[in-house]
């Protein structure tokens, strides 16, 4: 069973299942919000279990979280007892407010460089793994850098395998770029060939690019559905891809952060009673 919509339904095993596999992805997070430059959304959490005890004939409850809109973090999943938290949005820097650090979540958003005037360093990304959960359910974000003087690129959302990466740091010849996002997992050899966009899930969405001219190259998004950063001039972050969880790209004053993908829940029945 592929349940993608977002929203909540309920499946009912057959009479002879014991076991199943499955595969919980939240909502990704966003990118920031309009007129900003901000980091990448993180990857909505993602939990998987090779084989989880059910009984036969019983009805289980499942949510699909929705993706985060620009600036809003990605809502929950949930298979039974087990829940994936919804990805963190991106952080951002611009000429009115700043909230520099991306957002803890399943996986944390990537963080903006700090603006003009303030001083060098560079902000961490959001922590992934919140709340905690073993195995992991995703990854932190990636840092921000920063120049005195320069409005700087932001760092990449983190995905359910890797983090986000760092934007790089601006020097003399190097105008730095955004973060790359964080790679999300393979889940087919879990749950087999044939799902939705090949089983890769909750990639992170890539930090924007150097708001200075020329700009240096925003992130690419991760595997997995995770968005494009923007480039210098405005743009518009890529949206992750729906149904994976995937984190939105973050954007270029004065454009808007993309939206986070929604997530997917999949469960797949192991051992039936002969004949069912």
């Amino acid at each position: 069973t592929s349940t993608t919509g977002t929203g909540s339904t309920t499946i009912t095993t057959q009479p002879g299942t014991r076991l199943v596999a499955y595969v919980a992805v939240a909502g990704g997070g966003g990118g920031g919000p309009a007129g900003c430059i901000s980091g990448g959304g993180g990857a909505g959490g993602l939990r998987t279990c090779a084989s989880f005890s059910v009984c036969g004939a019983t009805p289980y409850s499942i949510t699909v979280g929705a993706g985060g809109a620009a600036n809003a973090s990605g809502s929950n999943s949930i298979f039974s007892t087990i829940t994936s938290n919804g990805g963190g949005k991106g952080g951002y820097s611009s000429p009115c407010a700043s909230v520099y650090t991306g957002t803890v979540g399943g996986s944390g958003g990537g963080s903006a460089g700090p603006s003009p005037g303030t001083p060098s360093s560079a902000i961490a990304g959001g922590a992934g793994n919140t709340p905690l959960t073993s195995p992991s359910q995703g990854n932190p974000g990636g840092a921000g850098q920063h120049v005195p003087g320069t409005w700087t690129a932001g760092g990449g959302g983190g995905g359910a395998s890797v983090a986000g990466s760092a934007a790089s740091q601006p020097t003399p010849g190097n105008i730095g770029a955004g973060g790359a996002g964080g790679a999300g997992l393979d889940i087919t050899p879990i749950l087999g060939p044939g799902l939705p966009n090949s089983g890769v899930y909750a990639g992170g969405g890539g930090g924007s690019g150097n708001y200075q001219t020329p700009s240096g190259p925003a992130g690419a998004g991760g595997a997995g559905g995770g968005g494009a950063g923007a480039g210098q001039g405005g743009g518009t972050g890529t949206a992750g891809t729906a149904n994976t969880g995937g984190g939105g790209g973050g954007a270029s004053n004065p454009g808007t952060g993309g939206a986070g993908g929604s997530g997917i829940v999949v469960v797949k029945e192991l051992n039936k009673a002969s004949g069912v």
